[in-house]
């Protein structure tokens, strides 16, 4: 009976730093699949936006304070939004940023250019 309480115990010693191992393991994984997602996302909407053959002023608004197209889209992934914005430059040349955000904080960001004659 002895021997019994004391294997138990050593599995015990050795199966508890386990399990904080695995649960530490969950949730980088979890931190990681919810970069890559947004990521994804970031780059979806750069080249849903570069796609474009002019500013589709239905979907993007003009901010004359910084001279620049906007569209937010809100519940982009569980709590983000995206923010895309279209800054016009000489000769036809766009620089586009897309933010990804989580309770207004910048989670990912993306730039990215294209043309529009």
């Amino acid at each position: 009976m002895v021997e019994l309480i004391m294997t138990l115990a050593m599995l015990g010693v050795v199966i508890c730093p386990l399990m904080n191992l695995l649960v530490l393991s969950q949730k980088i994984n979890s931190i990681g699949e919810n970069e890559y997602r947004s990521i994804q996302t970031a780059h979806y909407y750069m080249e849903e936006t570069r796609a474009m053959d002019e500013i589709d002023t239905g979907v993007f608004v003009y901010n004359s304070e910084e001279m620049c197209y906007e569209r937010i889209i809100l519940d982009v992934l569980d709590d983000y939004s995206a923010e895309i914005r279209i800054k016009p430059d000489s000769y036809g040349l766009h620089y586009i940023e897309v933010d990804i955000l989580n309770d207004g904080e910048v989670i990912n960001s993306l730039i990215g250019s294209m043309v529009i004659d």
